[in-house]
């Protein structure tokens, strides 16, 4: 029973990627043309974006088994630019977090602008791309991010600075919160459960998945100022995994375990 249902979820998975890869192709097209009719006048390139969350979302709607629960969208205040910071499990968490549907730019490893259509969309929206084993890449993504803050986009990052391999929050990294701290931003968490579990074996999908996207009250950026980089970086840290442990407790029965014995 086993074998036959991990054979039925290689074919679908077969064809989910097929579909995937030929739609992509053509909807980057029309993201192309959305950047050609807008770069010259919408400098934050919010059309743009917009149109690279209803492209995310087409992914989302297809498949009815992909249940997302969402919680906590009325605490982005749209008139403000944030540092949103938020757990990462998986390629999934992107499609999710297009579903916060407000603007801002991604920071993310330059690797994936070599990756087509992932990649060039990236380039398009005037993302941050840093080279991680780099020094002064912190130093770039700060500039940046500056920038964009500057201008009214969110900065989002993925403190972690890598994807979780067994499901946990791990420890975060402080370029996030130093960005903050200089630009004088609010920091919005985020918290994310279930996309892991959406690819249980290498080029496998999971078609039915519960997810959740979860936005927690903002920091405001009086309260970034008056703490220290550390401290804050500590502090969401503390945040953001006592609550994916309240969302997937299960996930740290081991650590947990662990740290009895």
């Amino acid at each position: 029973m086993k074998v036959t249902r991990l054979i039925l979820m290689f074919l679908a998975s077969i064809f989910l990627w097929f579909f995937v890869a030929i739609t992509a192709f053509l909807l980057f097209l029309v993201d192309f043309a959305v950047w050609l009719l807008t770069f010259w006048w919408d400098r934050r390139l919010k059309l743009l974006h917009k149109y690279s969350s209803v492209w995310a979302m087409f992914y989302i709607w297809i498949n009815p088994g992909w249940r997302i629960k969402m919680s906590g969208l009325e605490k982005i205040d749209k008139c403000k630019a944030y540092v949103i910071v938020c757990n990462h499990q998986s390629a999934f968490d992107i499609l999710l977090l297009y579903k916060l549907f407000t603007h801002f730019k991604w920071v993310a490893k330059k690797e994936l602008a070599k990756v087509p259509v992932i990649g060039w969309n990236l380039i398009l929206n005037n993302s941050i791309l840093i080279d991680r084993a780099s020094a002064v890449s912190t130093k770039k993504m700060i500039a940046q991010g500056l920038k964009h803050l500057g201008m009214g986009s969110s900065v989002l990052i993925f403190p972690e600075g890598t994807r979780t391999k067994d499901g946990q929050v791990k420890r975060f990294k402080e370029g996030a919160f130093l960005l903050a701290k200089q630009a004088n931003a609010p920091i919005l968490p985020v918290v994310i459960e279930g996309s892991k579990d959406i690819f249980p074996k290498p080029g496998i999908i999971k078609l039915c998945q519960n997810l959740t996207l979860k936005v927690l009250n903002p920091i405001d950026a009086k309260e970034v100022q008056s703490t220290s980089v550390p401290d804050m970086t500590k502090h969401l840290n503390q945040i953001i995994m006592e609550e994916h442990k309240t969302l997937a407790p299960e996930k740290y029965i081991d650590s947990h375990n662990k740290q009895v014995n």
